[in-house]
């Protein structure tokens, strides 16, 4: 049993060395432009590892995504509000991506956001749409389809994204955060009491 918590424990360690690496290089350069073997170099592992644990650069990227938003989901049972519950992933998202972009200050391309951006759009929808079915927001909110709800919710998000990625000065996560939160609250909030 200790050799099995051995493998599975320096097995996380490799995909959250791996994931970190990405991360960083995509707020170096466009998504595209990079290639695995810049991954392992900055992440001082073999190919043979890599592919050992992804069977591409896109599987990493899909991965690293769905890793940040199962820790942010970790925080849930902390938050009582059911706006909150809905946007447990936009402070942890956004301090993800501060803390790469001060590892790495140089901005990759709005282009190259793109390509991330499609992906954890994709995902992020999906998420939004199960949890706003599985806990609606409250009886008396006029009738918007949960996937429209979802739609607005992360569209909205990237472009807050987007604008807090080339303004500057740049504020601070949490103050990024705010701003969405100011443009999405409202919504979700409407028909609730006071």
């Amino acid at each position: 049993m200790s050799d099995m918590r051995k493998t599975d424990s320096r097995a996380s360690r490799t995909r959250l060395l791996l994931h970190r690496s990405l991360a960083t290089l995509i707020h170096e350069k466009s998504y595209d432009a990079i290639v695995v073997k810049e991954i392992l170099a900055r992440a001082h592992l073999a190919r043979s590892t890599f592919y050992a644990h992804f069977d591409s650069k896109e599987e990493l990227l899909l991965s690293s995504i769905r890793y940040v938003l199962a820790v942010a989901r970790d925080r849930l049972p902390e938050l009582s509000d059911p706006v909150d519950r809905l946007l447990y992933f936009s402070l942890p998202v956004l301090q993800h991506i501060e803390a790469h972009i001060q590892q790495a200050p140089v901005a990759a391309t709005r282009r190259g956001h793109r390509q991330v951006h499609r992906r954890l759009e994709k995902i992020l929808i999906e998420q939004a749409e199960a949890d706003i079915r599985r806990a609606p927001l409250d009886r008396d909110m006029p009738a918007t389809p949960p996937e429209l709800l979802a739609q607005h919710l992360v569209t909205t998000f990237l472009v807050v994204i987007d604008w807090w990625l080339h303004c500057r000065p740049a504020p601070s996560a949490r103050e990024a955060d705010d701003s969405y939160r100011v443009l999405v609250e409202p919504i979700l909030r409407m028909g609730r009491c006071a």
